[in-house]
């Protein structure tokens, strides 16, 4: 069993950085705190597979996850991909809770949860415009046609389903997480000729994440949140409400609980690379980090060892990249 490792997605870590900058009676906080629940809701779906996954074959299976592909005009998002050599099965993972009416007739689902309404678009059309993407660029790279199943998975188990009477797709394509082994054995007794190689499987595997684009907003710009309404300084890990720190004989202490941290910076220049941009200068380091003399941010950033541009000392733009997972 090969599975390309479940990460925490950029936009979470994105969000999780703005959270920590935005002043606490800042006007946007609560949008922030909104998107941030919804895309962590979702990545806690995805984890929630991982328990069922080791019930399938551990042999000559690949798992690929959190795949987006720019295809015809169109980015098409892959939750997660179980490759076989007689089959693929591509999930659509929902980590809705609540009462769930899937409505075939307005192409919707309905949830309904504490006496409240929401609607999304229905999770069978979107995996249905996902598989076709997916077949087109496999076809495109020349790779053998394989069955390709598609299945909704609804992993929040404190979720009731329905469909309306005559929605016969939603009775096949939609299950609980708990029944992903009951398919996979159901396709496997369907499909029993092998029509790929492990190796053929390994170079999709290659190709998926080679096309792979993962959402990168400009949260600042699409928030319309200027970097100067931003809490800037090395925040304190340990306090609950994030108080600066202070650096004093190449230790960082915090003022208000007296946490001690040699490396609280690289968090902080994390941050910047998250939300402002992921290169910067000596003298950009040495105002964002709330330091005395250049002297010190010029040290800290070469003890990084990142790369950079420029060859003198004052020119140099240094390529934050690397502290972003």
């Amino acid at each position: 069993m090969i599975k390309k490792q479940l990460n925490t997605p950029l936009i979470i870590q994105k969000l999780e950085a703005l959270l920590r900058r935005l002043p606490p009676h800042h006007s946007k906080r609560a949008i922030v705190e909104e998107q941030l629940g919804k895309f962590r809701s979702g990545f806690m779906g995805e984890q929630a597979l991982d328990y069922f996954y080791r019930y399938l074959p551990k042999r000559e299976i690949i798992f690929t996850h959190n795949i987006r592909i720019f295809h015809m005009d169109y980015y098409f998002q892959i939750d997660t991909l179980v490759m076989t050599s007689k089959f693929f099965i591509l999930l659509e993972i929902k980590n809705y809770t609540g009462h769930l009416y899937f409505d075939d007739k307005f192409g919707q689902l309905i949830r309904t949860l504490n006496e409240k309404k929401d609607f999304f678009d229905d999770p069978i059309q979107q995996i249905k415009r996902q598989l076709y993407h997916l077949k087109k660029v496999l076809r495109n790279h020349n790779f053998p046609q394989i069955p390709i199943e598609p299945l909704v998975v609804i992993s929040n188990k404190n979720s009731y389903i329905e469909c309306s009477p005559d929605y016969k797709e939603a009775l096949t394509l939609i299950i609980k997480s708990h029944k992903l082994q009951n398919k996979f054995d159901e396709f496997t007794r369907k499909y029993s000729e092998t029509l790929i190689t492990i190796r053929e499987m390994k170079k999709i595997n290659k190709l998926l994440n080679k096309l792979n684009e993962p959402y990168n907003t400009d949260l600042l710009k699409n928030l319309e949140i200027k970097p100067g309404e931003l809490i800037s300084g090395v925040l304190c890990l340990d306090c609950k409400h994030n108080y600066q720190m202070e650096r004093k004989a190449a230790i960082w202490t915090c003022i208000k609980c007296g946490s001690r941290s040699k490396n609280a910076h690289v968090f902080t220049l994390r941050d910047y690379a998250l939300l402002r941009s992921p290169q910067i200068t000596n003298k950009q380091c040495k105002e964002y980090l709330n330091l005395g003399s250049s002297d010190q941010s010029y040290y800290l950033l070469n003890s990084l060892n990142l790369s950079y541009s420029g060859t003198s000392r004052r020119a140099r733009t240094y390529h934050l990249d690397s502290l972003i997972t």
